[in-house]
């Protein structure tokens, strides 16, 4: 939940790696793709590929990553004259994988949170804000997107630190005492060995021990991020929830943490990065936002960096405060407008009404199936909505998923191929301990 499992794709190159040509209108359907990674890569590299129309249609199996999706397109698709291209990055960063905010941040989310519950309730304002986002969804799923939305800019305290070691303390066990070790073997013995070498030891066990991720030396976190919270449910005037109930064991480090076009940032001696997953992923976001707005190529200017993948960072203890920030009257500016694309958010529900309706039939040339989202997968769905021309099939790998070995790897990829088998699609080459993705291409025509 919150973010993706694996790293963002450019899903026109996906399909144009299939040996397909793209067609003048691409449907894509994303089930489960929780942070929007895939949205933002496609849109931002579009401009390398032949000029197409661009129609995504995205289902979440829970509200939560819907409403945080929208705060992360939201905050994305800020023009840079209202939010520069560095301040606009950590932010994101911040709202995306960190527990604590600065109290900056924080402003900035309840300000947006605000403008966010007008969206979700007053459609106008929502084609005026973000003039290509579309969301068909149920009544009492909006009603749910609303009061999480709510909670993000209420008045009541919500201490995510309080919560972090509670679950933390519970999923170790009587590793517990001895949790800098379980963080240091987690991320040696296997973080490392898969493939996610760049992620660095202190800010791996940063996330570990906190939550907090994404760490720069000349700011300090302290507010608690009201985004991560799940399962809101009125109580009263205030509301009451479950707390954080995602990702602790993997972070957010992987989406576009752990590849880089320059490869400077990927250096190491020794076997120690000069760069951290945190500097990579503000380099990629940066590029992404950039190519999303402008549709340019992207050349990074190196402006205050510092390499503190050698550095050993002291940790003091964080000093939170719990009170939520002042109700804000700044209203975010209306997004940029991207040409030839369209965001439609679906609710879970019309998966399954796929198979009775011809709505959607012979339609999507792209379809993407997160790891946790398997269960919601019909063949027989699949095979009526996909084109029967040409259709790619993505299904996402739990690679980088600490507590699986050899054996657990392949006992997922046997239980994904065990249901594709019936989807009329041909696999494309796989590694067990490399690839990020299963892909499937269909190969014959109704």
């Amino acid at each position: 939940m919150f973010w993706g499992i694996t790293p963002a794709l450019d899903l026109l190159e996906e399909y144009e790696r299939c040996e397909r040509d793209l067609p003048s209108e691409v449907n894509v359907l994303i089930v489960g793709g929780a942070d929007g990674r895939h949205v933002l890569k496609t849109i931002a590299r579009r401009y390398k590929h032949k000029l197409v129309k661009l129609n995504f249609y995205l289902i979440e199996p829970c509200m939560e990553t819907v409403a945080k999706q929208l705060l992360l397109l939201l905050t994305a698709l800020q023009p840079q004259s209202a939010l520069g291209l560095e301040q606009k990055t950590r932010i994101f960063m911040e709202l995306y994988g960190n527990t604590l905010l600065r109290p900056y941040t924080s402003k900035y989310l309840t300000a947006a949170s605000e403008d966010m519950v007008e969206m979700i309730t007053n459609y106008d304002y929502l084609q005026e804000k973000i003039n290509f986002l579309h969301m068909d969804l149920k009544y009492k799923e909006r009603d749910y997107l609303e009061n999480i939305v709510k909670f993000w800019c209420g008045r009541g305290e919500f201490n995510i630190m309080e919560i972090w070691d509670k679950r933390l303390r519970k999923s170790l066990g009587i590793r517990y005492d001895s949790k800098e070790g379980a963080f240091d073997w987690d991320l040696h013995m296997r973080m490392h060995p898969i493939g996610g070498k760049q992620v660095c030891n202190q800010e791996y066990k940063s996330f570990r021990r906190t939550g907090v991720a994404f760490t720069w030396l000349e700011s300090e976190v302290s507010r608690p991020n009201r985004s991560l919270v799940c399962a809101v449910i009125p109580n009263g005037t205030s509301f009451a929830h479950y707390g954080y109930l995602g990702d602790m064991e993997i972070g957010p480090f992987v989406t576009f943490g752990l590849q880089c076009e320059d490869p400077e940032f990927l250096k190491s001696t020794n076997g120690k990065n000069a760069y951290r997953a945190t500097d990579v992923t503000e380099r990629n976001l940066k590029q992404v936002f950039y190519e999303m707005e402008h549709q340019e190529e992207y050349q990074h200017t190196k402006k205050n960096e510092m390499e503190l993948g050698y550095a050993v960072i002291r940790q003091e203890k964080i000093l939170v405060d719990i009170k939520p920030s002042a109700k804000s009257s700044r209203r975010l500016e209306s997004c940029f407008s991207v040409k030839n694309v369209a965001i439609t958010f679906l609710s879970i529900a019309s998966l399954s009404q796929m198979d009775y309706s011809d709505k959607y039939e012979n339609m999507f040339d792209i379809i993407y199936f997160a790891s946790n989202c398997l269960k919601y997968y019909s063949s027989k769905v699949i095979n009526k909505v996909a084109k029967s021309e040409a259709a790619l099939l993505l299904v996402e790998h739990q690679l980088f998923v600490v507590n699986h070995r050899k054996s657990g790897l392949e006992e997922y990829a046997k239980s994904v191929r065990e249901i594709v088998k019936d989807t009329d699609m041909e696999e494309l080459e796989f590694e067990l301990e490399k690839s990020c993705y299963f892909r499937f291409r269909r190969t014959c025509v109704k």
